[in-house]
């Protein structure tokens, strides 16, 4: 379950284009008209965080907390949201809302409640106040597209790839 942190630079341009009547416009495009000088200012860099994911047997693990009760979660695209099984929900102090939905799953239909976590850790990001689904028969964690979404998500060569948006 090999878990890596690294940042990923940004660099960014901006043309500072001058006219001899003391004119000056900072675009993002290179000067257009034949009377203005042209200067490239290069921004600072930006540092986004970003996790590497190794798969594991066709799989990709990722250690979180929740609630600040640790747990391994399947990342799983093919879901919506977050779903928990109940041993994890207990102890992580996660409470059922008097709302139920139907999920449709591999092995069949099933009952689950909706709850709020006041806080999920996926090092070294932080999500507030997330709506997860607590599944009775479910074993491991799946961590899904409710929270993925908040990346950009590259997969290859056998690793993926969370960036911060």
């Amino acid at each position: 379950m090999g878990v890596y942190l690294f940042s990923h630079s940004i660099n960014a341009e901006i043309y500072k284009c001058s006219t001899s009547g003391r004119e000056t416009k900072y675009q993002n495009s290179p000067c257009s008209e034949n009377k203005q000088t042209e200067e490239k200012v290069n921004l600072p860099t930006l540092e986004r965080k970003q996790i590497t994911l190794k798969q594991l047997q066709g799989h990709y693990f990722m250690v979180g907390e929740i609630n600040g009760a640790k747990s391994s979660f399947l990342i799983d695209t093919g879901a919506s949201s977050i779903a928990l099984p109940q041993a994890l929900a207990d102890q992580a102090h996660i409470v059922c809302s008097n709302q139920f939905v139907t999920m449709s799953t591999a092995n069949g239909k099933v009952k689950a409640c909706i709850a709020k976590v006041s806080k999920l850790s996926l090092s070294p990001f932080e999500f507030k106040n997330v709506e997860v689904l607590i599944h009775p028969n479910l074993d491991i964690p799946l961590l899904g597209m409710s929270v993925l979404q908040k990346f950009n998500i590259e997969q290859r060569n056998g690793e993926m790839h969370l960036l911060e948006r």
